[in-house]
C-alpha cells in the first residue's frame, strides 16, 4: 500500500484537477448536450493527465540529488526520500510515454491537439529548468500551462477559441499562482521560502499583494464584460429574462474572488495547496449558485427544446 501511495504521489494525482479546463470550452460554447463530444474530451483529459505526470516525473528524476539536500522536499518526494527506487520512475515514465503516443496516433490523431500536448510538456520543462528562478516570468509561464489545457478542449470539439476564454483562463491561472507565492512567503517566512525556491528572493508580500489586487480586478472585469456583451444586457428590449438573470452571477463571482483572497491571506496553507480552497463552505455554496444561474441562462432554451416544451 505504501508503494502504491508513493506511485500516486509521484504521478501527482492531486494535481489532475487542473486538466478539467479541457471541458470549459464545451460549457461556454453551449454544446454541453452534444454527447458525441464526451468520449474524445474524456480521452483528451486522460492524455493531459499523462502529460502532467510526465512533466512531474521528469522533474523529480532530474532534481533527485538537489531534493535530497532540501529538508522539506526530501520528506515529501518519493524518489528523494527513497520510498521509490529510480527504476520505478523510469518504468512509469516509459509506460506513460507509450500510452500518450498510442492515444495521439490512434485515438485523437489531431495535429493541433498534439501540438497542445507538446506545448504543455515544453512549458513545464522550461519552467522547471529555466524560468522558475526568474521573477514575474515564472508566473507568466505557469499561467500559460493552464491556457494550453483550455485550448486543447476547444481544439477537440473544433470550436472557435474565444478571446474571452483565452483572457479569463490566463487571469485565473495568474490569480492562483500569485496566491501560492503569497502563501509560501507568509507561511515559510522569507528565508525558508528562498530555500524552497530561489525566486522568492525577488518577491515581497507587499509586491505580491499589489499584483494580486491588480489581477483580481482584471479577472472580475473580464468576466463581467463577457456576460454583458454576450447577452447584450444593455439592450433590455431584446434580452430575454432568463438571459438577464446571468447578471446576478457578477456579485457572486466577486464574492468568490474576495473569499479566496481572504483565505489565502488568513490561511496561507490553503494558498500553498490551491485545491484545499475547493472545500471551503463559502466557495462551495457560491460556486453552486454561480453554476446554477449560468446553466439556467445558457441552457434554458436547449433544455426546453429537448423536452419539447
Amino acid at each position: 500500500m505504501s508503494k502504491l501511495r508513493s506511485l500516486l504521489h509521484l504521478l501527482r494525482i492531486r494535481q489532475y484537477y487542473k486538466n478539467v479546463l479541457i471541458f470549459v470550452g464545451t460549457f461556454f460554447s453551449e454544446r454541453l448536450f452534444e454527447t458525441t463530444l464526451y468520449l474524445p474530451l474524456v480521452l483528451g483529459f486522460i492524455i493531459l493527465c499523462c502529460a502532467s505526470s510526465f512533466n512531474y516525473i521528469i522533474n523529480d528524476i532530474i532534481d533527485i540529488e538537489h531534493d535530497k539536500k532540501h529538508p522539506e522536499k526530501m520528506k515529501k518526494k518519493p524518489l528523494a526520500s527513497g520510498q521509490l527506487p529510480l527504476s520505478y520512475a523510469i518504468i512509469l515514465l516509459i509506460a506513460i510515454t507509450g500510452l500518450m503516443i498510442f492515444s495521439l496516433i490512434f485515438l485523437i490523431p489531431n495535429i493541433l491537439f498534439i501540438s497542445m500536448i507538446i506545448l504543455i510538456i515544453i512549458t513545464g520543462q522550461l519552467y522547471n529548468h529555466l524560468f522558475k528562478n526568474h521573477a514575474f516570468i515564472d508566473i507568466l509561464i505557469l499561467s500559460t500551462g493552464y491556457l494550453w489545457r483550455a485550448l486543447a478542449g476547444c481544439i477537440i470539439i473544433n470550436e472557435y477559441v474565444s478571446p474571452w476564454l483565452f483572457l479569463a483562463i490566463f487571469e485565473i491561472a495568474m490569480f492562483l499562482s500569485i496566491a501560492k507565492r503569497k502563501g509560501d512567503l507568509f507561511f515559510l517566512g522569507k528565508d525558508k521560502a528562498i530555500e524552497h525556491k530561489k525566486v522568492y528572493d525577488q518577491y515581497s508580500l507587499k509586491l505580491l499583494d499589489q499584483f494580486h489586487v491588480m489581477i483580481a480586478a482584471s479577472l472580475f472585469m473580464t468576466y463581467s464584460l463577457y456576460l454583458i456583451l454576450k447577452f447584450n444586457l444593455f439592450d433590455l428590449e431584446q434580452v430575454l429574462i432568463h438571459q438577464y438573470i446571468v447578471i446576478f452571477t457578477i456579485p457572486i463571482s466577486l464574492y468568490i474572488i474576495m473569499r479566496y483572497m481572504y483565505l489565502t491571506s488568513a490561511k496561507p496553507e490553503i494558498a500553498r495547496r490551491t485545491e484545499r480552497a475547493f472545500f471551503d463552505k463559502g466557495i462551495i455554496i457560491a460556486g453552486i449558485f454561480l453554476f446554477i444561474i449560468i446553466f439556467y441562462s445558457f441552457y434554458l432554451e436547449t433544455v426546453l427544446e429537448i423536452f419539447g416544451i
